[in-house]
Parts: C-alpha cells; sequence; structure tokens
C-alpha cells in the first residue's frame, strides 16, 4: 500500500497482524521510528496498521483498525514525551513539531503508559509491547527531571509485556515470528534487546556469571551513589558481542534486561531505507507537519555514534557502533529523488547522527568483540578505530555529480576533532557542501567541563576554526560557522561559565542559540547531576540546581546581548566578580543596573500565558526558549526508531 493503514477502511476485511501506536502524527518516512518499524515488518510479511497521536481518553479510538492478530506495538514518538512538551526549565512549549500544523497537546506525559493502559482496556488479552527513545533509556530505574525524583522501569509503570530498547528491528522481527507460530508472549524473553519483568508467582529471574545483579530501586533512592552504580552498568554491558543480563529489583517484581541486539548491518540497513516509503505526511493531514521539512530532500547514510558524550543518548540507544549504508544504496535513493516530479535538484542532507563517521569503525574485531569503553573517542581516541574519510569524500563526489543533481549539503552535525584529521575532507565540505553557514558544537571551552561532558579539547575546535576560514578563502565563499554552547551541565560551575564568556568574546562568538542542559533519563550526566559525583572518576562534581543558578550561566552566554546585561551583570556580582563589570579589556558588560533573568520585571509578568496542566498553573515557554531548543530537539530526535 502506498500508506500503513490508519482507518477501518483502508485495513478492509483482513485483520491487521500488527498495530503501532505512536505520539506523533504518522509521517511515511525512514527517518520516523514508527513508519521504518512498520516498513520493517511489512516487508517480513506482516500486515501493518498505525493509530497516530490517539486522544487517550477515548478507548474506541483504540478500536479502530480492529484487534491485531499477533500484537500492540506502542511509542511515544520519535522524542521522550517529556522533552517533546516541557523545556529546559520545565516550561510548556507551544508547538509540538511532530504535530500537523505544529499542534500543541496531542499527546500525553509519559505517553508510553497511557497508550498501553488504552490497549489493553480496547483488547484485553493481547499482547503490547513498548518501544521508542521513551522506553529504551526508562528501562531500568531513572531519573525523571520534571518529577526531580527517581522512577522505577517503565515495563511496570506502563504494564507491558515486553520492552523492545535500541533500535529495535531486529527484535520485532523476532517477536512477531514466535507469536506467529503459536507461541506464548513469555517464549520471547530470550530475545537479544528486550526487557521483561517476573513477579513473586513467576519463574525467578536467572542466575550465573553472566547475569548482573543491580543495586534495587530502592536501593538508588535511598542513595544516588547506588543509581550511578547502575548508569555505569548499564553502559558497560552495551556492546552486543559481550553484555550481559541485567537484572534489578522493584520490591517483589524484577526487571530483566537482556543484552543487546547486534545492530543492523550494511546490507539490512540498505533494505531498511530502500523500502517503499512515501517521503511524506498521510493524506489524511490538512496541515503540514514542521520537523517532516527538516528532513524533507535529505538522506540518511549511517546510524550510531562511537563519540559517547555524557549529555547524548545516541550511544544508549542507537548503539557506539556506526553502521553505514553501502554508497550503491545511497546513489539508488537519490536517483529515486531526482525522477520525483518537481525536485528542485538539491539534497538537503547528506548525513546521519555524526555525517562524517560514514563507514569509520573498530579494526579490529577482536578488540570490538570485548570492549565495553563508552566512547572510542574520548579521552583519547582508541588506537583501534578508523578515522579514513576517504568514504564519505568518495560519496559526496558521486552524488554531487549524479545527473540532476545541483547541489549536496551537509547539515547534520559533525565531528570537527575528526575533521581536523583529513584537511580533505574540511576542504571539499567548505568547497561544495556548506549552504552558507555550519553548525558545530563544541559546547564549551573549558576543559573541566568539556571532560565532564566527554567533548575534546577547545583546542581541536580552534583547529577546525582555522582550517575552514582557510578552505572557505580558497574556495572563494563567505561561508560562517554556527557554534552551539551549553550551560548548567555536570563539570559547569561560576568559574567555568566566566572562562566561556570570555574565550567567546575573545574570538568575536555570538551564538543566537543556547543549549541549557536538561538531565534526561539514560545517560551519564544525568546521574553526575542526581548524585553530584562522576559515575566513572568518583570525584565530586559541581552541579547547577534550580531556575536562578541555571539562569546565571545562560546569561553569560549572551553577554553581547543589551537585553542580558543585567541579567549578566547579576549573575557576576552574586558570583563575586565584580571586577568583569566595567569597560577594562577582561570585562565581559558594562556597568549598569542588574535583576535576575527569572525575576521578570512586572510588565513581562503580566504577558506570560500560563496552563493547567495536571492540576498545577505551569508557564508557557517563551518564543526565544523555545527556538533556542528547538535545534536539538529535532537533532536527537531524527534518527530515532
Amino acid at each position: 500500500m502506498p500508506f500503513l493503514p490508519m482507518t477501518a477502511d483502508e485495513v478492509g476485511d483482513t485483520p491487521l497482524d500488527v498495530i503501532l501506536v505512536t505520539g506523533d502524527a504518522y509521517v511515511d518516512h525512514a527517518s520516523w521510528g514508527v513508519s521504518a518499524i512498520g516498513r520493517w515488518l511489512e516487508a517480513h510479511g506482516y500486515r501493518v496498521g498505525i493509530i497516530a497521536q490517539p486522544d487517550w481518553d477515548d478507548v474506541e479510538v483504540f478500536r479502530v483498525l480492529g484487534r491485531p492478530r499477533l500484537f500492540f506495538g506502542v511509542t511515544a514518538g520519535n522524542m521522550d514525551s517529556m522533552v517533546n512538551r516541557f523545556t529546559a526549565s520545565r516550561h510548556l512549549r507551544s508547538t509540538d513539531a511532530y504535530a500537523p500544523g505544529g499542534e500543541f497537546g496531542l499527546r500525553p506525559d509519559r505517553a508510553t503508559i497511557p497508550y498501553v493502559a488504552k490497549c489493553k482496556h480496547a483488547f484485553p488479552g493481547v499482547p503490547v509491547v513498548i518501544g521508542g527513545i521513551e522506553a529504551s533509556l526508562r528501562r531500568l530505574v531513572h531519573y525523571d527531571y520534571w518529577q526531580d525524583r527517581l522512577r522505577g522501569s517503565i515495563l511496570l509503570d506502563a504494564k507491558a509485556d515486553l520492552l523492545v530498547y535500541g533500535m529495535g528491528e531486529r527484535q520485532i522481527v523476532e517477536i512477531a515470528k514466535r507469536l506467529d507460530a503459536g507461541l506464548p508472549m513469555s517464549a520471547c524473553r530470550d530475545i537479544p534487546g528486550t526487557a521483561y519483568a517476573t513477579g513473586s508467582k513467576e519463574a525467578p529471574p536467572p542466575v550465573g556469571d553472566e547475569v548482573i545483579e543491580l543495586p534495587t530501586l530502592d536501593e538508588c533512592r535511598a542513595d544516588p551513589l547506588q543509581f550511578n552504580r547502575v548508569t555505569v552498568w548499564m553502559y558497560r554491558e552495551s556492546n552486543a558481542h559481550c553484555g550481559r543480563v541485567l537484572i534489578q529489583r522493584h520490591g517483589e517484581r524484577t526487571v530483566v534486561v537482556n543484552p543487546p541486539a547486534e545492530p543492523l548491518d550494511t546490507a539490512m540497513l540498505d533494505r531498511l531505507h530502500e523500502l517503499p516509503f512515501e517521503g511524506t505526511q498521510h493524506p489524511c493531514y490538512r496541515k503540514p507537519i514542521p520537523a517532516l521539512a527538516s528532513i524533507q530532500g535529505s538522506i540518511a547514510v549511517n546510524r550510531g555514534c562511537s563519540g559517547g558524550c555524557s549529555f547524548c543518548a545516541l550511544t544508549i540507544h542507537q548503539g557506539k557502533d556506526v553502521v553505514s549504508r553501502s554508497p550503491e544504496s545511497v546513489m539508488r535513493e537519490l536517483k529515486k529523488m531526482t525522477e520525483q516530479p518537481g525536485w528542485n535538484g538539491i539534497v538537503t542532507d547528506l548525513g546521519g547522527p555524526t555525517a562524517n563517521m560514514f563507514h569509520m569503525r573498530c579494526n579490529s574485531e577482536a578488540a570490538n568483540k570485548v570492549c565495553r569503553r563508552v566512547s572510542c573517542l574520548h579521552p583519547v581516541r582508541c588506537k583501534h578505530y578508523g578515522t579514513d574519510h576517504k568514504p564519505f569524500i568518495d560519496l559526496l563526489r558521486k552524488t554531487r555529480n549524479m545527473p540532476g543533481v545541483r547541489r549536496v549539503y551537509v547539515n547534520s552535525g559533525i565531528r570537527y576533532d575528526l575533521a581536523s584529521v583529513e584537511p580533505e575532507f574540511i576542504d571539499e565540505l567548505a568547497t561544495y557542501h556548506v549552504q552558507g553557514q555550519l553548525s558545530v558544537a563544541p559546547e564549551h571551552a573549558s576543559s573541566k567541563a568539556l571532560m565532564q561532558m566527554r567533548k575534546p579539547e577547545i583546542k581541536y575546535f580552534d583547529a577546525f576554526i582555522d582550517r575552514f576560514k582557510k578552505a572557505t578563502a580558497a574556495a572563494g565563499k563567505e561561508l560562517f560557522l554556527v557554534p552551539y554552547f551549553q550551560c548548567a551541565h555536570p563539570g559547569v560551575g561560576p568559574e567555568e561559565a566566566i572562562e566561556l564568556a570570555h574565550y567567546m568574546k575573545a574570538r568575536g562568538l555570538r551564538p543566537r542559540q543556547a543549549q541549557m542542559f536538561m538531565p534526561t533519563p539514560g545517560t551519564i550526566a544525568t546521574a553526575t547531576y542526581v548524585s553530584g559525583i562522576d559515575p566513572y572518576t568518583k570525584d565530586p562534581v559541581y552541579v547547577a540546581k534550580g531556575d536562578r543558578e541555571r539562569s546565571r550561566q545562560r546569561a553569560l552566554l549572551f553577554y553581547w546581548k543589551q537585553e542580558e546585561w543585567p541579567h549578566v551583570r547579576e549573575a557576576l556580582i552574586s558570583w563575586g566578580r565584580r571586577d568583569l563589570i566595567g569597560r577594562g579589556p577582561e570585562c565581559i558588560v558594562p556597568s549598569g543596573p542588574s535583576y535576575g533573568a527569572w525575576q521578570k520585571p512586572k510588565s513581562e509578568r503580566d504577558g506570560v500565558r500560563f496552563d493547567t496542566h495536571m492540576g498545577m498553573k505551569v508557564e508557557r515557554a517563551s518564543p526565544d526558549e523555545e527556538r533556542a531548543e528547538t535545534w536539538e530537539a529535532v537533532a536527537e530526535s531524527r534518527p530515532s526508531a
């Protein structure tokens, strides 16, 4: 079918095998998680339907496609639903990029939980499998920033039968095969990349040398250092080749997490991306879906990331091993694009989570099978990790020279420390593949902060700037680098915030967007935020908590904006650094009045909009706050399946 069915008329008389429920609107594109899983199941012979952004208060909505023969698959969508709904300041957003017309409010908080409840209410006895990034990162005890407490596994909160973590293609097909053969859901409990729960009346959880018993939920709540241990074990056992079973007790129940599933190989990834996706939103929608605009005209060439940044969930969700498509597959997809009516000849992005990691991998199969490193690049690049840019350079040349193609741009993130290893890549990038500006994410300038972030030293960013400027000059172009910086990350205190402001001022950097750290489930930085202790070194780490301190750090990122000067002065005064206010060479802002960014003048407060949310008045995010966070939200969610 052109689209997977969303209505009873589209389903027809033959029952569906699997029904997928999602918090996103339905866009038939390989970068849309529910579409990728749906098409993958379809390619393996199963009939699949989609219930998109259902009314979670109306059980009849979950009955519209009939009773699925095998199971319901539930996902909150391409993003964690709480990240989708709230900013880093816990303000409600005004829009939802994954809804028609950007309409806000079409998904609930922690959407996986109410969706599962309604599936079970609609059709009692039908198994429910949960997956996607929300379920994946909440599979064990996790910190919920919006409630400011540790929550147990979402598997128990949702009362689902099975949880799929990671990208999910291998697991979901294996589940379908076993249920199709007449086996019960309990027969799926040994599938890699899944988690299940046992109770006091069931068979005991597994034991043995290949089983790691984690600190219990109660122990983690009583001692944050135990939560650190859980996070470390989750990352240590994330290699599909050597990962072990993790078990964690939640009162009388136990959550069992099987070792990760092997990532798709190149041939399978090629097959996935060449399935008959329509590449657009379902025709039932009358308004455009904003997130679709960021991926239309783009081609994904890889998945996974070897960087292991402490604040990013890519490593634990997509995997540390980068899997890349074959150049032939990419060219076939591009050829298909050139044949579409009305195509403008421009590839808006040729990339992935990290574009220039295309076909980079561990060069030692033996080492990779026993590797437990979180990052291949930090604190130093592993000697086994290949950094050859030639496959990506060759792909760029082939795509831009294809008949019918006018331009090929790289708008995905690039790893600048890797790019600096290959000057030819920077030359190619500047000459042919940058559309006015190139976004890079140094995140900070302080060595202490960058160590906590697991990002390269700022000297690598400086070297990249110099090389990029030379390349643009040689190409006769005027191109700009757009750096993204982050504030309030664990390890960033007043000294580090001031150091970053001085760095930006010395180099004339004026970022238009800056990200305030949000402690999302499953990351190393979140464990540090909760405990104030580095989970690996066990050293104390400064953590900025509360709107006041976090807002002070954010103000310094915009030291150059006159409207931010009063906030910057207040921050510097509170930190005992009045010497940085004035006209001297070391000063950050000129003299003048000071007041806190979180204490809005009365005229501004009167204009603030509030919504009633879960019985509380919750402030809406300002337009500036939403714009500042949109880049990260879309970038992190785009590759998730």
